[in-house]
């Protein structure tokens, strides 16, 4: 089976001159089972609309296609878009738009679903923005092995980061399957993971104030908050006093690490705005 996509994706690129970029995360999928993981773990319903992110030349495109109402297939590569472009129209399908642009900057639609081989080079970038912008129920997503550990991290875990807490706050995560690197051309350095994402409804807005206090405190991830909060002070300024003042006793004598995503919320909203 992965001989037929590997084959098929070899000629593709050979024939439209497409040389895998490494700085745009370009690694074609090659596995049908990992296509099919994604497709199984999207449950994509006939009348849904789906948002693929780095579409590549239409391997996953096809099989989205099949099931869905409408892909909105986003590809940043003008080369592997024209691929793209003609695998679609030689399979007559008139249900797929295809979108020439870079995902980062562009506005969100609004879908029920999000499949995609996120490009690696983007993935942690990409997510946040997804999370934040876009409306929709589930993403089914493959990442670099490294990066869905972070997305799955719980509190006073060694993977925990910013990115476990923004996820946590946003959405719910879910370990589908891993797939070494053979599952893809050219091979990438390590594994990856599929994932499962469910939106998940959150009243906060002030996240610019978030992830400024998020970035300061995690890098010192593992000194208790009261220490980190003093270095927080010093690089914002802050009269250290004040604003030890505002903050439970109880998180004080807590590891960053060890805080709990909500934890980050009322420290933003405690510490955030002063800066802002």
């Amino acid at each position: 089976m992965r001989e037929d996509v590997l084959g098929w994706t070899l000629s593709t690129i050979k024939r439209f001159g497409i040389k895998p970029k490494q700085r745009l995360g370009q690694n074609f999928v090659v596995d049908r089972s990992l296509i099919e993981t994604l497709i199984d773990a999207a449950k994509i319903e006939p009348n849904e609309v789906v948002l693929e992110v780095g579409a590549g030349i239409g391997t996953l495109t096809l099989r989205l296609a099949e099931r869905a109402k409408k892909v909105i297939a986003v590809e940043s590569d003008r080369d592997v878009a024209r691929a793209l472009s003609n695998t679609i129209t030689a399979t007559g399908m008139d249900n797929v738009e295809i979108v020439i642009a870079d995902i980062l900057e562009m506005g969100m639609p609004n879908v029920d679903k999000i499949v995609s081989n996120l490009p690696f080079s983007i993935s942690t970038p990409l997510t946040i923005k997804i999370l934040k912008d876009c409306s929709f129920k589930l993403a089914a997503l493959t990442y670099q092995k490294e990066v869905a550990e972070k997305l799955l991290a719980r509190p006073g875990e060694s993977e925990y980061s910013r990115l476990s807490v923004v996820t946590a706050l946003l959405g719910e995560v879910e370990r589908v399957r891993d797939f070494p690197p053979e599952a893809f051309y050219p091979e990438p350095k390590v594994s990856s993971t599929v994932v499962t994402i469910k939106k998940r409804t959150c009243d906060f807005m002030e996240w610019e104030a978030l992830e400024e206090t998020l970035k300061i405190l995690f890098s010192q991830r593992r000194r208790k908050l009261r220490k980190a909060i003093e270095t927080y002070c010093k690089i914002k300024g802050l009269e250290r006093e004040d604003v030890i003042r505002r903050i439970d006793d109880r998180l004080l004598m807590r590891r960053v690490f060890e805080l709990e995503p909500n934890d980050f919320i009322y420290l933003s909203r405690r510490i955030g705005f002063q800066s802002m």
